[in-house]
């Protein structure tokens, strides 16, 4: 599924029980994501639009599952209608040479307004989002086929925040390289969502430049390519195509390939592990692998999420609710510590997507046989039509205690499996404990190291904490700024 969604949730997350969620909500609702500042900051700036994007699409997307988010999204909505209202976008009037992170940046504004819309039924914003696509993400893109596509790679170009300072004839292009692609963000859930199938074109356009493109050779940034790949996987599954399917899952086995860290984390850039991770990106490979998963019901894509999820996710986030950017860890540095504890012009509102995600798609639901499928438990509510299955899950997560409960009727009975486990009937008001088990694995990285995994979770090295290895989940968020542990992913044979 999109970033947008236009459904009722079918499961809720239990945010009172849910640490790590809990504290994201409450990061987003501090002062320095309120009106002022964040207008201000996406009006004057290098990326017009991207912030205030970003942060209505969370702040919508936690709403809908519930999160007391909804206040601070009705007050951003309305600034940022009103700061659209003269031409439809933000930013400077379009020209050329284009400027690639303008449009990039919109294609956040496009999603949060579709969101926030399909929430409360605004029409107003729905309008306004379309006229974001007509009035600049399509005009901008009527000069893709003029876009740098062979331009020489800088290996040591970028910061943490993209800049784009270089002219190539009729584009200006941004360090976070070919995030020209982030514009399906907005193109396809317009397309799915608010029915502008015209949009069908521009999509096959970007997602044949895609398919062509070397990732490697144009160190092309994860983000970017991660999040135009599961976008049309999305639209792939949407429409039919198993092409675009096939385009979303040639960039992902790439990444996981040549661009993954040892804990499941992204690379911010292809060919760049001296750069630093990215929980933008940790994000769309999390989003890319559930759906990858379910399209072609692999379980090693469904492994995959769990290990993005529990490992790199959790790792990215801080004791405050914020996300981080980490040192890239390879069999040839297989070290982990924080860099930037706070990315709060882009990962920290893009880490609260990652964690609804993990908990909306850990749960599979086979109407016809009444099982429920626990792929990967958190405490969580699922709407099952003539029941509800209420998750807890105990501190050791050792188990999942889970009951039938809500709109059933007495003689309501579905079955409930955990992943590896035997399913268990769970009878209407009685709560069945389920045990969640973690298989030990031991993967060998090359160089003579392996890494070991208990379940989901990598087993680390703490320097801070010696005695043998522990699962990475025990030190994940929880640093503070100046708290920050360094730690080994990988031992020798």
């Amino acid at each position: 599924m999109t970033d947008v969604r236009t459904d009722a949730a079918q499961v809720l997350p239990d945010i009172a029980r849910d640490g790590r969620l809990r504290a994201s909500v409450q990061r987003l609702l501090r002062d320095d994501y309120a009106v002022a500042p964040v207008m201000g900051g996406s009006i004057e700036s290098d990326w017009p639009g991207d912030l205030v994007g970003r942060l209505l699409l969370s702040l919508s997307r936690l709403a809908r599952a519930g999160a007391p988010t909804g206040e601070r999204a009705h007050e951003i909505a309305t600034a940022l209608l009103a700061a659209l209202e003269p031409r439809g976008y933000l930013g400077p009037v379009l020209a050329e040479p284009i400027d690639e992170q303008q449009v990039a940046g919109h294609g956040w504004v496009v999603a949060g307004l579709l969101q926030y819309a399909a929430n409360g039924g605004d029409r107003d914003a729905e309008r306004a989002a379309l006229r974001v696509v007509d009035e600049l993400i399509l005009p901008a893109l009527a000069r893709f086929g003029d876009y740098p596509r062979d331009r020489e790679p800088l290996p040591d170009a970028g910061g943490a925040s993209g800049t784009a300072s270089a002219v190539v004839g009729s584009w200006r292009v941004s360090t976070d390289v070919w995030c020209v692609l982030l514009t399906l963000n907005a193109l396809v859930p317009a397309a799915l969502e608010a029915g502008r199938t015209d949009l069908d074109g521009v999509i096959r356009e970007l997602g044949g430049a895609l398919a062509d493109l070397d990732l490697r050779a144009n160190h092309v940034q994860l983000h970017a390519s991660l999040a135009a790949a599961r976008n049309l996987a999305d639209y792939g599954r949407a429409i039919g195509d198993r092409t675009l399917v096939g385009v979303a899952r040639a960039v992902y086995d790439t990444y996981a390939e040549h661009a993954r860290t040892l804990h499941y984390a992204t690379f911010n850039w292809f060919g760049r592990p001296d750069s630093w991770t990215e929980p933008c990106a940790i994000v769309d490979s999390l989003g890319l692998a559930r759906t990858l998963g379910d399209l072609l019901d692999d379980d090693g894509y469904r492994e995959d999420a769990r290990r993005i999820a529990r490992s790199a996710l959790d790792f990215a986030e801080r004791e405050d609710g914020s996300f981080g950017l980490d040192t890239v860890a390879t069999a040839s540095r297989p070290e982990l510590r924080p860099l930037e504890y706070d990315a709060h012009w882009c990962c920290t509102m893009r880490g609260a997507i990652g964690l609804l995600e993990a908990r909306e798609g850990s749960v599979r639901v086979d109407r016809a046989g009444r099982t429920v499928l626990l792929d990967d438990p958190y405490p969580v509510t699922v709407d099952l039509g003539d029941a509800c299955l209420v998750v807890r899950i105990d501190e050791e997560r050792a188990q999942a205690r889970v009951a039938l409960t809500g709109t059933s009727v007495p003689g309501t009975s579905w079955s409930v499996r955990v992943t590896e486990g035997e399913a268990v009937p769970v009878p209407w008001r009685d709560e069945v404990a389920i045990p969640i088990r973690r298989r030990q694995e031991r993967r060998d990285v090359g160089g003579g190291l392996v890494t070991e995994f208990g379940g989901a979770v990598i087993l680390v090295d703490d320097e801070d904490a010696p005695g043998g290895l522990r699962p990475i989940s025990d030190v994940a968020g929880a640093f503070g700024p100046g708290d920050a542990p360094r730690l080994r992913l990988a031992r020798r044979i």
